[in-house]
């Protein structure tokens, strides 16, 4: 939790923060490479810090890309900041898409903000608000005096004060221009008058701030306006010569520019109340130039009814999210070739490319898929030239002129709702003035682009789309039971005629085939959609479309939450149609853990549904033994009298003789009733010395029958030897003989591990096909017979989670089987058992709970006499029991503690688990592995009680 900072610290942080900004000026260049570890170790320690390492954080942390490579952050301090350092002097809004890139890979505990350094000046990031600008820019010069701003860095950390939370702006103004619609709406005025109106002041608040108009006529006229008549004429006079054609020549509009004949083509002057006049005022009071694009989201939002929003299925989708579409569709493929390209030749060719790429957002409500698309591919246009105007530098040729090659006008949207056309319209012309100011562009910028014939209304599903090179946006969701009720029965008959009967498949669905047709060979497409598309009726009308006619999913998140305020959760989904696609697929399974890179994503975006791509998992060594393989059961087993024998003559037999369980023992039985001679020494004098009587019986009853199968074996390797010198010998037997008086094989790692345990976790190997795995924890003194295997976990969480429907699930299908049993074997079944990667201590307790429930419950049973194969025997009929409420609660319990979905295919996320954890595993990175996590509740005390000799 962020906290009030002591009061002397200020003082001493701002001494130590003149300090290091010294020290940096006398001490480095600003060398990226050479110096960047050292200016971070010093900015640590003058925040507080021992140093970087000191304050937890890692130097050169590995992430990986989208390319399927690695790269390497500068600094990541899970969950606070990554720090990206840049050589000094550097334009570090060049830098902002790796920075971006950065952040959305380094997961899990993703850092909440991003810092671009360049040894001088620190951009301050907050992505999942934020993107298009820093929320802070402060140089290391300033940092005594705005160290607030670095609170969430401090030992202790603070809340910080940021100079640049442009999101806080927007919600303002867009507040303020809503409340003016919904008043003009409310005293009659017509709705798309009142609408047009709102965005021809919202355009001019921010023409005037940005310098598009020559001063501040809308901020002074309506200051001027006393009354709603003297508003009427001085504001629809403004608008009228903002849409006059050439120079205002004279009155007091005088220099006013032409903007476009497009939003102030229509110019409906207002008479004004004064509670409308009072909120004009406030919005013109905002700093304009600091308004975001997303505040006509806002706006459309504000002035519709929940009815109509939802009628729509308008969504809204934060920045970040976007990008999630944009990037894979429409950044990476031009980025890949910027990246190709060699020459000025090369680099031309890119842009003339660019200058005919076209962009579709079917559903573009307010705009802000279009406009994420529009900025990032000026960025990259910008990014062509810089390199273009280096190579020619560099080759000593003269510069040339440069113009724009990416505008507006390339970006198409459709809409069924005319207001939302016109929002989206604006959107673009903001942006296209905000892209000007932030790639430092010259030139005019009015007037403005007409979009009249770029972003038209229409109902997507039965207009012409045009022809495009990429498609993206965040189609409507409707259930298919509500789409009757919500577009009424003709609506729907119409979409069964035009597309076909589609089950009961989401609204949303219906975009997907339509944007796949309408894609060229090797285009590309991304929609924001509801996660029931990768299920039931609504994936064969979508993914399954895509998979069976040439599309390849090429990236894509399988369920996050939404960042809008419906709570739904979507899966996002990026393909390509044809052509050259990446051998790399990015599959995110959650948009807050690591994604997995696959040859495949399938419709159900999970990979392949074949459990031969899992793979064993190194953390899992170590986790599971088979029982002791006895060999002469007849001579190594015996029962308690001749173990109580052995006792009387000598009790140092004792240490040698040990209780016995096998699988059947382990279900069907309630006592013990065996014992085993295990002698671990492999030397026979010091086993004599030892265990004298053990040793005489032993050599009596197990050396004769050792030796004649050994003298067998002799025999058998002579024979074919004289048949073929080079014959491959078995030396099975002569391998016994030589220690005779052991188990064939006494699994040395088992008892050493279970050795210092009071209990462990043991499991017949053949299970019921019916009842399924059963796990017991037994007495530490117990051997298992090789009928059984051993699992060394003495604690609750882990019995939780070997006992729950997960565990059973990977086992039902990975196991071996006998007849129709189930066979546990430790290769196929446990070392690709993924385990809860990072669980929350409140998990691990929840886990645990559950377990010692279950184990009490049952221990109690078996008190009575119930053995455990009984007690489960009753999960088979149907009908209420405790021990199925019990055993249901652990599987609710393990299940969150995986952060599977539960309504979710559980095989799948079981693969996908495991692929990640692999994955991991070999970019050396931390994985978790069996056993108890963090601190445990207070555990379960009942085990399969070891009988003693002495009974």
């Amino acid at each position: 939790m962020l906290s009030t900072p002591p009061v002397a610290a200020p003082d001493l942080l701002k001494d130590n923060l003149q300090g290091f900004a010294e020290w940096r000026v006398s001490n480095l260049r600003g060398d990226e490479k050479g110096e960047a570890q050292v200016f971070l170790d010093r900015f640590f320690q003058s925040l507080g810090h021992g140093g970087v390492y000191e304050a937890g954080a890692t130097l050169e942390y590995r992430l990986g890309n989208d390319n399927g490579g690695t790269s390497f952050a500068d600094l990541l301090w899970k969950p606070r900041v990554l720090i990206e350092m840049k050589k000094t002097g550097t334009d570090l809004s060049r830098h902002f898409r790796q920075a971006f890139d950065y952040w959305i890979h380094s997961v899990p505990n993703r850092p909440r903000y991003v810092i671009l350094c360049n040894f001088d000046d620190l951009w301050i990031y907050d992505f999942e608000n934020q993107m298009d600008e820093p929320v802070e820019k402060v140089t290391l010069a300033e940092l005594p005096d705005r160290w607030e701003a670095l609170g969430f860095l401090l030992p202790a950390p603070i809340a910080p004060v940021f100079g640049n939370d442009l999101v806080a702006v927007t919600r303002d103004a867009a507040a303020d221009v809503a409340k003016v619609f919904m008043s003009l709406k409310q005293r009659g005025v017509a709705v798309d008058v009142a609408q047009r109106f709102a965005l021809q002041c919202v355009m001019a608040m921010f023409s005037e701030d940005v310098g598009l108009l020559p001063q501040h006529f809308f901020t002074t006229a309506i200051n001027e306006a006393k009354t709603g008549a003297e508003a009427y004429d001085l504001i629809g006079g403004l608008f009228r010569e903002m849409n006059t054609v050439g120079r205002t020549q004279g009155g007091r509009f005088a220099g006013t520019p032409y903007f476009n004949g497009g939003l102030f083509v229509e110019v409906v002057p207002q008479e004004l109340s004064t509670d409308e006049i009072r909120l004009l005022r406030e919005a013109a009071s905002t700093k304009w130039s600091d308004v975001r694009p997303e505040i006509f989201g806002t706006l459309f939002e504000g002035s519709m009814d929940a009815g109509e929003r939802h009628a729509s299925g308008a969504h809204f989708t934060s920045q970040a999210d976007i990008a999630r579409v944009v990037g894979p569709v429409i950044v990476q493929p031009w980025q890949e070739r910027i990246d190709a390209a060699k020459t000025i030749r090369d680099l031309t060719q890119v842009l003339e490319s660019m200058s005919q790429y076209r962009v579709l957002d079917p559903s573009c409500g307010s705009g802000n898929f279009l406009y994420v698309a529009y900025r990032e591919l000026r960025r990259l246009e910008r990014e062509v030239l810089e390199k273009i105007r280096d190579r020619r530098r560099s080759d000593g040729l003269a510069g040339q002129a440069e113009f724009k090659y990416v505008n507006p006008e390339q970006f198409y949207g459709i809409d069924i709702n005319p207001f939302a056309v016109e929002v989206a319209k604006v959107t673009m012309l903001l942006g296209k003035k905000l892209s000007d100011d932030e790639l430092h562009e010259v030139g005019s910028t009015l007037p403005l682009d007409n979009l009249d014939s770029v972003i038209v209304a229409g109902d997507s599903l039965f207009v012409e789309w045009p022809q495009v090179d990429a498609i993206i946006g965040n189609p409507p969701y409707i259930g298919r039971r509500k789409m009757v009720r919500e577009l009424g029965a003709d609506y729907c008959a119409r979409l069964d005629d035009r597309f076909g009967p589609q089950g009961v498949s989401d609204f949303v669905t219906y975009w997907f085939p339509k944007a796949h047709q309408n894609l060229p060979e090797g285009g590309r497409a991304g929609f924001v959609a509801t996660n029931t598309i990768k299920q039931g009726d609504s994936r064969k009308a979508s993914l399954d479309y895509l998979i069976d006619h040439n599309g390849v999913i090429i990236d894509a998140v399988a369920g996050m939450p939404w960042s809008g305020d419906a709570a739904v959760t979507v899966s996002i989904v990026n393909w390509q149609n044809g052509g050259q696609a990446p051998e790399q697929r990015v599959l995110w399974i959650d948009e807050g853990i690591e994604p997995l890179k696959l040859p495949t994503i399938t419709a159900a975006l999970s990979p392949e549904i074949d459990l031969r791509s899992a793979r064993d998992l190194a953390a899992n060594k170590g986790g599971v033994f088979q029982g002791q393989t006895l060999g002469m059961v007849d001579v190594f087993k015996i029962g308690r009298f001749e173990a109580r024998q052995f006792q009387r003559r000598d009790q140092r037999s004792v240490a040698v003789i040990h209780p016995l369980l096998g699988g059947d023992e382990l279900l069907k039985q309630t006592t013990g009733r065996d014992w085993v001679i295990d002698i671990p020494s492999r030397d026979s004098s010091d086993a004599r010395q030892q265990f004298p009587e053990v040793m005489k019986y032993l050599e009596k009853e197990a050396l004769p029958t050792r030796q004649g199968a050994a003298d067998a074996e002799n025999l058998r390797n002579a024979e074919a030897l004289a048949l073929n010198p080079k014959a491959k010998l078995n030396k099975h037997h002569s391998g016994f003989l030589d220690r005779w008086w052991t188990l064939v094989w006494r699994r040395d790692a088992l008892t050493s591990v279970t050795s210092g345990l009071h209990r462990y976790i043991a499991l017949t190997r053949v299970s019921s096909e019916q009842r399924g795995p059963v796990f017991s924890f037994v007495d530490a003194a117990f051997r298992l017979e090789d009928s059984a295997v051993a699992f060394p976990f003495s604690d609750d969480y882990s019995f939780g989670i070997l006992q729950s429907v997960v565990h059973e699930t990977w086992f039902r299908e990975r196991c071996s089987t006998l007849e129709t049993r189930l066979r546990y074997t430790s290769k196929s079944v446990f070392a690709s058992f993924p385990w809860p990667q990072n669980p929350s201590q409140a998990d691990v307790d929840s886990v645990s709970t559950a377990a010692m429930k279950l184990v009490e419950h049952t221990g109690k049973s078996f008190r009575l006499g119930y053995s455990l194969g009984q007690q489960y025997d009753v999960l088979r009929l149907p009908g209420h029991s405790k021990l199925r409420e019990l055993q249901k609660e652990l599987n609710d319990a393990v299940v969150a503690a995986y952060g599977f979905t539960a309504n979710e295919d559980l095989l799948t996320q079981i693969l996908e688990l495991n692929l990640l954890v692999s994955q991991r595993e070999s970019e050396v990175a931390s994985v978790t592995g069996p056993g108890p996590q963090h601190t445990v509740v207070t555990g379960s005390s009942w085990c399969w009680p070891a009988p003693s000799i002495d009974l």
